[in-house]
């Protein structure tokens, strides 16, 4: 069967679904013509119909800058930053970097918890990119685009130069803010040297997630990989402690090792509240699933669907918010939820006043079968518990929410204020305006062409994906149910 044919047959598919996949191709034209096409075929008329759709790399590289110019004309307020590399004709620049955000996503962050997880990932092109990802998250606990790059390489000059336009144009100048990664070299040499980033204004924690695969390709023991994991999300220290001392009696070097890690970077219990009780960059690879179909696309067409997605995720929870409101639902549903339970909860408890003036109290949990009861202590105006939950997740915990009932307060009241419905209701109000076909774009300043350096060597044959999986590319079923949500696990 024509290879052009096939093409054809498949422009409307990959239009729709630039994620379509090989094996989905060879079955269509086997269902629809009744020919069996080799991978070899379908692969390259997969390309082809990607080619008709949205141009080659190097036609599309040469397409940015105009489309960049009326992606910020048609919605100001949006961000696109390049680095080149200069040629001997000023006019004609050769692309090393480039760097976009969207001004909806931008303003929505400032309604956000001070979170933000960064990540990269490979391009499946014939030139060796990277993408670069910045997502925050939302008072639903969804993810939020704030900002993409395409660069050559995971190195401190790229990943430098990402975080310093994320730092000038979606930070701005906020406070607080925790970046969460992985423990790539590059990543923590460039944060050194971001300010936002020191000590004094921001910090920076690892992907625990990311932790525990790296200790466990060091000690291969699944028992010491999940005991590994359940001390990183322990609330309290105690429980840290104790499970830290069941990993020593296990094997000292395992012990050694992560004591050799800051415990604030990787820990829930030593975190200060920080993470606001996000312990990996499931967010980012949430994200990364969703823009999977994006990586073997053209520059250009990236963009646009980087466009495309967002502009779905505005419409979808701008009807989910319509339908709270109308329901006059305190809080998104991450929240109210949670608070739900842990109100419930709280009908065990039994509290002791102590302190009027600054409302604290012990609170005794009634003990499951087979358990002790425990003792927490609350206290409402320092808005702590021992449990660490309050802290954590900025939810009032079941200790604190009987406790506020005792001296009797709403303990609606205590919910940390970027869970309210009024803040959901902000992130989304921007709006996206649609960029009109190219003969209405302005001409660029510059001429832009693709380095031929970062052409990928390839043997003939089948492509196979440089990147060594691990046990990390399986994702467990608590990830799994966080990537359908949309938020983390």
């Amino acid at each position: 069967m024509d290879m052009n044919m096939v093409a054809n047959t498949l422009v409307g598919i990959v239009r729709c679904d630039p994620s379509y996949e090989i094996k989905y191709v060879m079955q269509l034209i086997k269902d629809k013509f009744g020919y069996n096409i080799s991978y070899h075929k379908a692969w390259h008329s997969l390309r082809r119909s990607f080619e008709n759709v949205s141009g080659t790399w190097e036609s599309s590289v040469r397409r940015l800058p105009r489309y960049m110019g009326a992606l910020v004309k048609h919605n100001p307020g949006s961000i696109v930053e390049w680095n080149h590399i200069d040629t001997y004709n000023p006019t004609v620049k050769i692309l090393n970097y480039v760097f976009w955000a969207f001004r909806p996503c931008i303003d929505g962050f400032e309604h956000c918890r001070t979170v933000i997880s960064i990540d990269g990932t490979h391009l499946y092109t014939k030139y060796t990119h990277k993408m670069l990802i910045a997502v925050g998250l939302d008072a639903n606990n969804q993810v939020l685009p704030l900002a993409f790059s395409i660069v050559d390489e995971e190195t401190y000059d790229s990943w430098k130069w990402f975080l310093d336009n994320l730092s000038k144009h979606v930070i701005r100048g906020a406070r607080g803010i925790c970046l969460i990664s992985d423990r790539h070299r590059a990543i923590v040499s460039a944060l050194d040297d971001v300010p936002d980033f020191k000590p004094h204004r921001g910090v920076h924690r690892f992907c625990l997630r990311h932790v525990c695969s790296n200790f466990n390709n060091q000690f291969k023991n699944v028992h010491l990989k999940d005991l590994c994991w359940r001390a990183g999300t322990q609330h309290q220290i105690r429980k840290f402690d104790a499970t830290m001392d069941a990993i020593k009696n296990l094997n000292p070097n395992a012990y050694r090792y992560l004591c050799g890690i800051s415990r604030e970077k990787w820990t829930m219990a030593h975190d200060g509240g920080w993470r606001r009780g996000v312990m990996t960059t499931n967010m980012s690879k949430c994200l990364n699933g969703v823009l999977k179909g994006a990586r073997r696309l053209p520059i250009s067409a990236i963009v646009q669907l980087t466009i495309g997605r967002c502009v779905k995720y505005f419409f979808d929870r701008k009807e989910r918010i319509t339908y709270m409101v109308a329901n006059n639902q305190p809080w998104p549903d991450f929240a109210f939820h949670k608070y739900e339970k842990w109100s419930i909860k709280s009908s065990n408890h039994s509290v002791s006043r102590y302190e009027i003036s600054d409302k604290s109290a012990s609170v005794v949990t009634r003990g499951r079968l087979g358990h002790n009861e425990h003792v927490q202590v609350v206290n409402l105006s320092t808005r702590d518990c021992s449990c660490g939950k309050w802290t954590i997740f900025g939810i009032p915990c079941s200790h604190a929410i009987c406790t506020a009932k005792w001296y009797g307060l709403d303990p609606m009241e205590l919910m940390q204020p970027w869970f309210s419905m009024h803040r959901y209701v902000k992130t989304y109000e921007g709006r996206f305006i649609p960029i009109p076909d190219e003969g209405y774009w302005d001409d660029a300043e510059f001429e832009l062409n693709h380095n031929q350096c970062r052409r990928e060597k390839r043997r003939a044959g089948r492509h196979r994906t440089s990147r060594i999986h691990n046990e990390m590319d399986r994702p467990t079923t608590r990830e799994r149910h966080a990537y359908a949500r949309g938020g983390t696990s």
